[in-house]
């Protein structure tokens, strides 16, 4: 112990600018990317072999599971956990594909984004098999809960057919004298992004429960990630194909256990006291090996100062 605080002596403190993060997923995850899901059984959601990376795209098969109501059993929810001190203007954004083909006319098959605190509190921006219809389109939807209570997000898109190519959904806040929060989605007949285009457009203003969830979670310490869900309990593993992920919101240290925005020796003392465990979804394993070791105390030294 007296080695390790002669060495946290010699560390300096420096700061973290928090800028755009980009996952392309080429073979892996280049962030801090966690399985974890607080108030979700099991805690961990990472399950049965239905994530894998190709050289530049993750894929997640759909699993029988949920995030609706008091059934909060999800699984395969990747997330980065958000620190404090917003940007006035942000954004989440991610691209992915599918063959829709495959999807039954009459399941809410889907797949996009997620900002939540845990399973019991979420705001989801989503594309969505359009079962209402029982046809072959797809739409643009929106998803909210707020401590098991669930609620449409009120904002959909008009229904198209969908083709092979990319489809994407994205967040964003808007500043300035005309606050507001917007979603938008695209795909290969949109020429990039453009916001929902249903009965309720694509906009949420400071006086709209969904705007005060949202900017409430995210500035409580919410995770943001990417969603799929089969939306029947059926057996479905329907696959996703992810291209890429990015915001700039600002995303915690890497090393930072604890969720408190600093590297420091809370993190470190975590990472002694797990010392020697193993499995998946473990906080103090901060490489992501499978086991809590040497390599994640150098990590946590290394960084140690980083965040604030």
């Amino acid at each position: 112990m007296m080695r390790i605080l002669a060495l946290l002596t010699t560390l300096s403190l420096i700061s973290t600018a928090y800028v755009q993060v980009r996952d392309d997923f080429n073979g892996g995850f280049s962030q801090q990317w966690r399985w974890t899901l607080p108030q979700n059984d099991p805690f961990c959601t990472l399950f049965d072999n239905a994530v894998s990376f190709t050289s530049n795209s993750m894929i997640i098969q759909t699993r029988d599971g949920a995030m609706f109501q008091a059934f909060n059993s999800h699984k395969n929810v990747p997330t980065l956990r958000v620190g404090p001190n917003l940007p006035e203007e942000w954004y989440i954004e991610t691209v992915f594909r599918t063959d829709w083909s495959t999807v039954p006319f009459y399941y809410y098959t889907q797949a996009g984004i997620v900002i939540t605190t845990g399973a019991r509190n979420y705001f989801q921006v989503l594309i969505t098999r359009n079962a209402t219809d029982q046809t072959d389109t797809i739409n643009g939807s929106t998803n909210s809960e707020i401590e098991d209570g669930f609620a449409w997000g009120e904002r959909v898109t008009n229904p198209w057919t969908p083709d092979t190519d990319w489809v994407g959904v994205r967040i964003e806040r808007v500043g300035g004298e005309d606050p507001h929060i917007v979603v938008k989605f695209r795909n290969s007949a949109t020429g990039g992004w453009v916001e929902y285009d249903g009965f309720n457009g694509g906009r949420y203003y400071p006086d709209s429960g969904f705007y005060q969830h949202i900017m409430n979670m995210l500035s409580q310490g919410a995770r943001i990630g990417v969603y799929t869900d089969n939306a029947c309990g059926c057996g479905l593993a329907q696959p996703f194909e992810f291209d890429y992920f990015e915001t700039n919101l600002p995303v915690l240290p890497v090393d930072d256990v604890n969720s408190d925005n600093l590297v420091d020796d809370a993190d470190l003392l975590a990472v002694l006291f797990a010392f020697g465990s193993s499995g998946d979804c473990l906080d103090e394993d901060v490489n992501g090996d499978g086991t809590v070791d040497d390599a994640d105390l150098l990590a946590v030294l290394f960084n140690f100062g980083s965040g604030g």
